[in-house]
């Protein structure tokens, strides 16, 4: 199966040994990438531990399995990444859907290298939400009209 994260890498030599903990980001995109990936399997551990420190209260593991318990993420795409050291950037927009209503959004995420990377926080900038029509094409890509879409297609594939 290709990742979640679009990468075009097989899950498992991608982000998989993130998620898992067999392994650690080397560079902030990669950290991001499976923090991508891990919504769309709803590992809600990985992402309130990939939350620095000082963020985490304010992100409680509840809030971050009702966002991703309630969505469907169709798409990943990376603008652009930069890092130091000690600080990392990387800009990027995201599709996701929730009941019948498409959403997407762009944001440059800041992260911290602190003995591993994690993400701090991020600059928002939501598109619209809009209404998907029952007799449109679903937007997960599976080329049924929206109605006929009861499992949809998984990001990634």
């Amino acid at each position: 199966m290709q990742c979640y994260c679009g990468s075009a890498k097989e899950f498992s030599l991608c982000c998989l040994p993130l998620i898992s903990g067999q392994a650690r980001a080397e560079h902030c995109e990669q950290l991001m990438r499976s923090r991508y990936s891990a919504y769309c399997q709803r590992n809600i551990q990985y992402l309130y531990q990939t939350y620095h420190l000082s963020k985490q209260a304010a992100n409680s593991v509840a809030s971050l399995a009702a966002f991703a318990n309630n969505s469907h993420f169709i798409k990943l795409s990376i603008l652009s990444s930069e890092q130091t050291d000690s600080e990392g950037y990387v800009s990027f927009s995201v599709r996701y859907m929730q009941q019948s209503t498409l959403y997407e959004f762009a944001e440059r995420s800041r992260f911290v290298y602190d003995k591993a990377w994690y993400y701090i926080d991020g600059i928002l900038n939501d598109k619209a939400p809009v209404k998907i029509g029952r007799n449109e094409l679903c937007p997960c890509g599976s080329a049924k009209k929206f109605k006929y879409c009861v499992v949809h297609r998984l990001s990634g594939s």
